[in-house]
């Protein structure tokens, strides 16, 4: 994931050692120094930006007016002020960090790279929230008769019935279902659902062991074992995260 980083300084040491900073880091990060506000704006205007380092050199006034109209922006602002006393102005536009210029140099390094995995946790946590949001709690099962609104919690696992899919359930009830395995598996989260077999998708919450016996099986909660196809080995091996020749 990309970090966009701009820079609006004076003093060329400063900005000398966070571009030395950014260039050795881990993470991939691309800066911007900038002159003047307008540059600054016309960046926003074509890049997210995540990181705002602010020098007051005398432009207080014009740093604060920017505060003001990117009041909403998600950028973390960091200020660089001689002034200790201006902290509190500033703490009033949600600002990031507030350091003062005399401060050692590696506290602002620290602090930007505070901010970076900052970022990062931040947007794990929305990607992580999108999934769940995209995968639905409830599975429709449609009969003849009625469509029964089924918890993904409770599904131990499905198997193909032709065209149809039956639902095995951790009560120890299944039930059969008018779509095809295809169809489930579109319908769940991958990060929980595992298809072994093609005519099985397993919950692996629900897994208590893997038998090698005869080929391999995945032992579910209800004690029913589950053939795996040799041809789905490597994609148990892969969600399990263990090595390709470890089953």
């Amino acid at each position: 994931m990309k970090i966009n980083i701009a820079s609006y300084q004076h003093n060329k040491n400063i900005e000398i050692q966070i571009n030395e900073f950014i260039c050795s880091s881990s993470h991939e990060v691309i800066f911007f120094s900038v002159n003047n506000f307008d540059d600054l704006k016309n960046i926003d205007n074509n890049k997210i930006i995540d990181i705002i380092i602010f020098e007051d050199y005398n432009n207080k006034i014009d740093i604060i007016n920017f505060l003001r109209e990117a009041n909403q922006s998600l950028a973390k602002i960091i200020i660089l002020s001689p002034n200790e006393n201006d902290v509190f102005e500033y703490l009033k536009y949600n600002i990031f960090d507030y350091i003062l210029i005399s401060t050692d140099l590696n506290i602002l390094l620290a602090r930007i790279n505070r901010a970076i995995n900052k970022i990062h946790l931040e947007r794990n946590f929305y990607s992580q929230k999108i999934v769940e949001e995209k995968f639905q709690k409830f599975i429709p099962v449609s009969s003849i008769k009625k469509i029964e609104l089924v918890k993904v919690e409770d599904i131990v696992y499905f198997e193909a019935d032709g065209r149809y899919t039956k639902l095995f359930l951790t009560n120890g009830v299944s039930k059969m279902a008018s779509k095809n395995l295809g169809e489930f598996q579109s319908l769940i989260d991958p990060s929980i659902f595992c298809r072994i077999h093609h005519k099985f998708i397993i919950n692996m919450n629900k897994l208590t062991n893997i038998i090698k016996a005869d080929g391999y099986y995945c032992e579910m909660i209800n004690n029913k074992n589950i053939p795996v196809s040799k041809r789905r080995i490597i994609d148990l091996n892969a969600f399990l995260n263990i090595g390709k020749n470890s089953l």
